[in-house]
């Protein structure tokens, strides 16, 4: 009896030491260009008193893939969600200028499968803006009912 404890106690430690010697870093996507969304991403709430009214992620492209979106504008891949979902009802602007289109991305598009920190109940979309002299982008979301929120990326 004593001889199949040990051998459990054995088994049991070893498959503990084999399980965590795997490294923190593998477990991430390898994929540079997922490396490259995480780099430029941000994550924006909107928050009135203890309540969370709307979550933005925001992936600056422009410096993702500098070659794809060199297209003399400014680019982001934004997910939207809000929690009364109703997200048209937050303005968006970049330096304060509205944005010239907004294409939505679906679950089929190559791009989406490489957005970082990716919200499942999110819409996504690539908003593109005029392009701008300044080298501070200051992206703004603001509402007509809660504190406007912001967050600025380095231009490329």
């Amino acid at each position: 009896m004593r001889n199949i404890k040990n051998k459990i106690l054995i088994f049991g430690l070893s498959s503990m030491l084999l399980g965590c010697s795997q490294s923190a870093t593998s477990v991430f996507d390898t994929n540079p260009s997922y490396g490259q969304h995480v780099q430029y991403s941000k994550v924006i709430k909107s928050i009135s008193g203890e309540n969370v009214n709307a979550i933005f992620n925001i992936t600056y492209l422009n410096s993702v893939d500098t070659l794809r979106w060199d297209n003399n504008t400014q680019n982001f891949l934004i997910g939207a969600y809000t929690f009364d979902h109703n997200e048209n009802d937050f303005n968006l602007t970049m330096n304060n200028k509205v944005q010239v289109s907004k294409k939505e991305v679906f679950k089929t598009d190559p791009l989406y499968k490489n957005i970082a920190f990716r919200n499942g109940w999110a819409k996504y979309y690539v908003i593109t803006f005029e392009n701008s002299d300044k080298k501070i982008l200051t992206i703004k979301y603001t509402h007509p009912k809660f504190q406007s929120i912001q967050t600025t990326f380095q231009k490329e």
